[in-house]
């Protein structure tokens, strides 16, 4: 009766872990990794030694680790915050915007291609995202763990491509733009709120294997519910070629373009009246019909769900002959996880505006009349370019949440963690890439409160980062800091990041 009882307790929880990599199998597409104020000290991984509520978002198998703690935690008010991208290339700024040159002939033209490189159809992005987790909860047993947790994040992803900065350091140059040359740039603007339910369990336990015993395999998996804030998504495409003035001949603008810009709520009604009063009258004021003050800002835009799920081995591996800690307890886990899941519809009012045209426009023939031209030419620009769009409502602005693909290691040696990550992204949105991301990070604890921590990132959104981090961690309560930063931002550009474990307690 035994063997058959714990024959179907392992069938019970074989089928528990297979039901949770099956649906990653079938759904996986594509999240920025989340980071508390250990992981971002450590460089930003965290797949196989994060615990406590924050397990939820980034492998929900951690919520059944014994890391020396209490078993409940809860945690208030965590804030971390993320930016940077290629654009951010703080080593091409300080080498030319700084040292006090002239941006003109040959220093414009090799500050452009160190910043964009030689095509102008190049794009450089940047991204930033704040997260914020208000409240948190976690409770682990001996065979299960459980968890509640909630966040809110908000992101903003911008590029342009080199004939956009182009237009911005040469102005109207006749001769810099007698070709053709794409001038293009998009904006995405995303808010939302989750609310995440994590459960863990001990799968079994495992033979012992060479230097490796009492090897127990943990799974988990946290649904979350997604509130839509906010959100709004600009793509704007053109070519833009001049022609010089002369006496016989006036100067010559001639700008196609083709721009989409999917708008929900306030903003969204806004603009679909102001194009029924231009259709109506083309001296209608923009100003007087699109004034966005952000009043429904926190209101039910949209709803989604989303998953976070993975698996962690545990092992004592106190046989492993390690310098400096060769008679040390050592635990060594190595971890997956697949998180962000899942998309959000913004359904409330949801539109999108375009247009697709061609713009040509024929100014002063001297220099006498610019004056006039470049006063004509705004006015030109903001009633046929911009202002002339069609708008029609759609079902829903659909955001697919940043997902990843997340693999670690950590091995704990008394006051020392180690950790390895490895991530890859399977889309590009926020801080997110499809580049793949290398993490290393070690902590001390210092009297055992006291956690220094280092670590570096390699790949991802931005150049090589270095991280650091300090504070006050107790069995009963933590409050630590970190923080991560890019040295040489001349390949990938810079970033930097900061996070604050707000105020946890555990009991």
């Amino acid at each position: 009766m035994k063997n058959l009882a714990n024959n179907n307790f392992m069938k019970k929880n074989i089928l528990f872990l297979i039901l949770i990599f099956g649906v990653s199998a079938t759904t996986a597409l594509a999240q920025s990794r989340h980071f508390s104020a250990q992981s971002l000290g450590m460089g930003g991984g965290g797949t196989a030694y994060m615990d406590g509520y924050h397990a939820n978002f980034i492998n929900p198998a951690n919520l059944m680790l014994d890391i020396h703690r209490p078993k409940t935690t809860i945690g208030f008010a965590h804030v971390g915050a993320r930016a940077g991208g290629s654009l951010a290339n703080i080593a091409v700024y300080n080498k030319y915007l700084t040292t006090g040159q002239l941006i003109a002939g040959d220093t414009r033209t090799n500050m452009l291609n160190d910043w964009f490189g030689e095509s102008s159809f190049n794009r450089r992005q940047m991204a930033a995202t704040v997260s914020v987790a208000p409240l948190g909860i976690s409770h682990r047993r001996s065979k299960q763990a459980f968890s509640l947790a909630s966040r809110v994040r908000v992101t903003e992803d911008f590029s342009i491509n080199k004939g956009m900065a182009e237009l911005l350091t040469y102005g109207l140059d006749a001769d810099k733009f007698s070709d053709p040359t794409p001038i293009n740039f998009s904006s995405n603007t995303v808010a939302f709120a989750e609310i995440s339910v994590g459960y863990a369990r001990h799968i079994m336990n495992l033979p012992n294997l060479l230097f490796a015993k009492d090897i127990k395999l943990f799974a988990g998996i946290a649904p979350k519910y997604l509130y839509g804030i906010y959100t709004a998504d600009m793509d704007f495409n053109s070519t833009l070629q001049m022609t010089r003035g002369n006496q016989s001949s006036p100067f010559t603008i001639n700008h196609q373009f083709s721009y989409t810009l999917q708008t929900i709520g306030e903003l969204s009604q806004q603009l679909q009246a102001y194009e029924v009063a231009y259709n109506d009258d083309p001296d209608a004021a923009f100003k007087d019909y699109v004034d966005y003050e952000g009043e429904d800002v926190g209101e039910a835009q949209a709803t989604g769900f989303g998953v976070d799920m993975g698996a962690t081995l545990e092992m004592d591996v106190s046989s492993l002959p390690v310098p400096l800690f060769m008679n040390a307890n050592k635990t060594l886990r190595l971890s997956m996880s697949i998180t962000d899941l899942g998309s959000l519809s913004y359904d409330q009012s949801a539109s999108n505006s375009y247009a697709d045209g061609e713009f040509t426009y024929e100014g002063a023939q001297n220099e006498d009349s610019f004056g006039d031209f470049f006063d004509n030419l705004s006015d030109s620009l903001q009633n046929d370019v911009y202002g002339n769009f069609d708008s029609e409502e759609i079902d829903a602005v659909k955001y697919n949440l940043p997902s990843m693909y997340n693999f670690g290691a950590s091995l704990e040696m008394n006051k020392l963690l180690v950790a390895l990550d490895y991530g890859v992204g399977f889309n590009n949105n926020g801080i997110n890439s499809k580049r793949s991301v290398l993490t290393l990070g070690a902590q001390y604890r210092f009297f055992g409160f006291i956690p220094l921590r280092v670590g570096t990132k390699v790949g991802g959104y931005a150049s090589a980062a270095y991280s650091a981090g300090i504070g006050l961690d107790f069995n009963f309560l933590e409050f630590t800091v970190g923080a991560s930063t890019v040295a040489n931002s001349a390949d990938n550009g810079s970033s930097a990041g900061v996070a604050w474990s707000g105020l946890v307690l555990r009991f």
